[in-house]
């Protein structure tokens, strides 16, 4: 079974990538960013300090790879073991894209949830998210001042690059779920990261959970200064509440858009080869709705 990104890819990702390429400033931030970003530093840095897996190298781990790669019909990405006792795994790259997952990870989870996260991961590269996700990162690990940008110009590509951020994570957990054609692993995977390993959590209700995020809701309709507060909160955040993650999917995955995508039946949703087009400067193909190239700056014609 494989599928077009466009029968599972979040509204609310797509609404606010293209928001982000309307923000004033973003063009500049990007062109910046695309400048020193250099593929072949994380490569080297990965062959250094990382273990690069394969079906020769740890095949116990590399098998997690081959069914969502398949399933979302991207091509394979590099994979590396990165020994940190912190349950992690993350994507980089755009034309050289890799994944990484942390010892802790492998240890953490058992094997469906740890085919839940590559599946995940793998969906980041099938929404096309990396390119932009590589530059939010930069910018969480190293800061605005690290560009020589003026920050105060900046902030708001800025925050709209890092709320796109978290919404594609919606987008990502789709993908995990499609490709086991269930939200469990998933579910139970958010549930071992809020709350410890499964020793501690294997008995809690996923229903009570996922009704955390309504219940958080609640407390931010109490008053505009909860959501002020609240938005200062997560506005530097990487990834959205796991209570609120838990909730989208779990819902998404009662419509019959879910049942449909998994029974491999047409969906409405634009082929996938129809979502794109070429770039009139470098060539290269962009998301129709694009409006400038994220490969070299220049501005697009709708």
């Amino acid at each position: 079974m494989k599928c077009s990104t466009y029968d599972f890819i979040h509204p609310e990702d797509r609404k606010a990538r293209m928001h982000l390429e309307s923000v004033p400033g973003f063009k500049q931030l990007a062109k910046t960013l695309m400048k020193i970003y250099d593929e072949r530093v994380f490569q080297g840095v990965n062959m250094a300090q990382k273990i690069r897996i394969s079906d020769k190298q740890l095949p116990e781990i590399y098998r997690y790879l081959k069914l969502p790669v398949e399933r979302l019909g991207i091509i394979e990405p590099e994979l590396y073991l990165e020994m940190n006792p912190a349950p992690n795994a993350y994507t980089y790259g755009d034309t050289k894209i890799f994944i990484t997952v942390t010892s802790g990870l492998m240890e953490y989870l058992d094997e469906d949830e740890i085919q839940a996260v590559f599946a995940h991961e793998c969906g980041h590269i099938a929404c096309r998210h990396t390119l932009y996700g590589t530059m939010a990162r930069y910018l969480i690990n190293y800061g605005l001042g690290s560009l020589g940008l003026p920050g105060k110009a900046m902030y708001p590509a800025v925050l709209a690059l890092l709320y796109w951020y978290r919404r594609s994570e919606f987008s990502a957990d789709r993908a995990a779920a499609v490709v086991m054609e269930d939200h469990k692993p998933l579910l139970e995977t958010l549930i071992r990261l809020s709350g410890g390993p499964k020793s501690i959590t294997e008995n809690v209700n996923i229903e009570l959970y996922a009704q955390q995020a309504e219940a958080f809701n609640d407390e931010l309709d109490r008053s505009w200064w909860s959501k002020v507060l609240m938005g200062m909160q997560v506005m530097m955040m990487s990834h959205p509440f796991s209570a609120v993650r838990a909730r989208e999917i779990q819902h998404w995955c009662t419509q019959d858009e879910f049942k449909t995508i998994c029974m491999g039946e047409e969906s409405s949703a634009a082929d996938s080869s129809e979502a794109y087009k070429k770039c009139g400067s470098c060539g290269k193909s962009v998301d129709k709705t694009a409006k400038f190239c994220r490969f070299c700056g220049e501005s697009l014609s709708l």
